[in-house]
């Protein structure tokens, strides 16, 4: 085994020892590993997240107990883990080392967590393929998760869930356009526990969903748009969707064309209500804070964005070229993401 595995394979029995040691006390024990990890912490981005922890954990009334509580209770605790992994270590740890050696060498910004739109069925659309090569390359790069919008007609999508499953080291957010799925991709996202289903608020059949995805203990969030054509976000209209469904995470994302100033409030929005802990549900901003956590990370705030018919949307620099998918990924990379000073790059 590896150095990487290795170390994996020691975080993951840590966190399963904590998570056994939520369902009898989520409080004392959440603290306690809050306290574990602070210690261990290599380097300044990981202290900051847990001072952040450290100073919501002390508010005994926190909504965010209720949360954990009901994550527990909800959801697959294999899949809390190997989720948790792909994100916490795997990508921002492990993988953010990688991406910030090669920002020095190639002097270019690298993208954390790519966002890929994918339409079944669309004529010289990104492919199921495509995914799948962009993903393996991804991981030699440092890149191990992954944002995949599902747009369009609703589509039973399974070739997407058999690459998610063909991935187990990475994690992946699942962005789909309806609230409905099949009998059979629930059966087959049980199976996937390295993915966060998100349906939309929108949608009618969410609830029922939602309710279902509970039941198998699949996790899943809710998304809803804001921006050009609904407005700003309103986190009071939008909780009354969300709460009742108990998703652990809310993913407000900005439409296309939404000013960035808006996305800029909207993350600030967003991060003063994870200090405030009114709601049972971790409220994240897709954009805006996937800039943000980027930044910590990699150094820069740009992202990638991969159209359904293989147009470049983020970085706006190079938006609306063709991203050249048949060149390896680094090569593709140096031609659409934006120079970057290495000078600039600060520890993560």
């Amino acid at each position: 085994m590896n150095t990487y595995s290795i170390t994996k394979a020691m975080i993951e029995s840590a966190v399963d020892h904590g998570i056994r040691s939520m369902e009898e006390d989520p409080g004392r024990s959440i603290r306690r590993l809050c306290d574990l990890g602070k210690q261990f912490s290599k380097n300044r981005f990981q202290n900051d997240v847990f001072d952040v922890m450290q100073e919501v954990l002390s508010n005994e009334n926190s909504s965010y107990y209720d949360l954990v509580d009901n994550t527990l209770r909800n959801v697959d605790h294999s899949a809390i883990r190997i989720f948790g992994m792909g994100f916490g270590y795997s990508s921002w740890v492990y993988g953010g080392r990688i991406i910030r050696r090669l920002e020095q060498a190639e002097g270019i910004a690298l993208p954390l967590t790519p966002i890929l739109r994918y339409q079944p069925g669309l004529s010289d659309g990104t492919s199921p393929e495509d995914i799948a090569r962009l993903i393996h390359d991804g991981m030699e790069l440092g890149i191990y998760s992954w944002f995949i919008r599902e747009v369009g007609p609703a589509a039973e999508s399974y070739e997407l869930i058999d690459i998610f499953r063909s991935y187990p080291d990475c994690s992946f957010v699942y962005l789909r356009p309806t609230g409905r799925l099949t009998a059979a991709q629930v059966q087959m996202l049980r199976q996937c526990r390295n993915l966060m289903v998100a349906l939309p608020s929108t949608d009618l059949e969410t609830a029922l969903t939602a309710l279902l995805l509970r039941d198998q203990k699949i996790l899943f969030s809710i998304s809803s748009p804001y921006g050009k054509n609904t407005g700003r976000l309103d986190f009071e209209t939008s909780m009354r969707h969300v709460i009742g469904t108990e998703a652990p995470i809310f993913l407000p994302v900005a439409e296309d064309g939404t000013p960035q100033e808006d996305i800029d409030a909207s993350e600030k929005l967003c991060y003063q209500s994870r200090l405030d802990q009114k709601y049972p549900t971790c409220i994240i901003d897709f954009y805006g804070d996937t800039a943000g956590l980027t930044n910590r990370i990699a150094g820069h705030r740009e992202l990638l964005e991969i159209s359904e018919d293989r147009r470049v949307l983020r970085p706006f620099a190079a938006a609306g070229r063709r991203f050249p998918l048949e060149l390896p990924l680094l090569e593709a990379l140096r031609q659409v993401m934006p120079a970057l000073d290495a000078s600039l790059l600060t520890e993560a």
